[in-house]
């Protein structure tokens, strides 16, 4: 063999390994597996809710493995399909210790980390309206639709 076969052999293996690691995307970080779970709080008995007054519900997000988020928002889904800039109604970022975490609770306080704006705290969901809970932890990313149900459905 001479130079320029060995050449164009180390070329095409470069290429080749390459173009499967580019198509492949075996190095890229797994995305974090999030589940929600939409239920109606906890009664306490010393403090009953008006009739009057419309259910709330807890949003809880649950990870498959603990995580130490680094950046966490929740936007209505409609507006993030156009503009990914849209106005989070939740967001909070992570302090230079965060804590790795499992699971959170919307509108929640998430030890190491604090509101991305301060002093702003949750804003109240609305039911029917389509939610994405967008999550960042280093390098590894996951999100998680969602939508509160009808009021009329909980009784």
């Amino acid at each position: 063999m001479n130079k320029k076969t060995i050449f164009q052999i180390a070329l095409l293996v470069v290429l080749a390994s390459g173009g499967i690691y580019w198509l492949s995307g075996l190095f890229k970080p797994a995305k974090i597996q999030i589940l929600c779970d939409i239920h109606p709080p906890r009664m306490l008995q010393r403090n009953p809710r008006p009739a009057s007054a419309s259910p709330q519900f807890d949003v809880a997000f649950g990870f498959d493995q603990k995580y130490r988020l680094t950046d966490l928002k929740v936007v209505v889904l409609d507006e993030w399909t156009t503009n990914k800039q849209a106005h989070p109604l939740w967001h909070m970022v992570s302090a230079s210790n965060a804590i790795p975490t499992k699971a959170i609770i919307y509108g929640q306080w998430i030890n190491g980390m604090h509101p991305a704006v301060l002093g702003k705290h949750a804003e109240p969901l609305q039911p029917n309206v389509n939610y994405r809970l967008i999550i960042e932890a280093g390098s590894r990313t996951g999100d998680c639709d969602f939508k509160l149900p009808a009021q009329a459905a909980i009784k």
